[in-house]
């Protein structure tokens, strides 16, 4: 019988990534996330601490909008919006 030791989900560098941009989150909102319901900022931070599958998700929508930042698609949509 292999003995494994139970490896992290959740990469430690964007697990702090992810809470620290949650943290400024405003407290009084929640976001929908699917059917899987709606999350208060604490919720959410809770479900990344925990590695949860909910603490995924949130890791997953959280990398891709940064990702698009790096590919620069928001900015090239703002400045295509702001043309005159």
């Amino acid at each position: 019988m292999e003995n494994k030791k139970e490896e992290s989900k959740i990469d430690g560098e964007f697990k702090k990534i992810v809470i620290a941009t949650l943290e400024v989150f405003p407290s009084d909102k929640k976001i929908s996330i699917g059917s899987v319901g709606e999350f208060t900022k604490e919720e959410m931070i809770e479900n990344v601490e925990n590695e949860t599958d909910v603490g995924e998700k949130i890791v997953e929508i959280q990398l891709n909008y940064l990702r698009s930042f790096k590919e620069g698609i928001f900015y090239e949509q703002n400045f295509a919006d702001n043309q005159t």
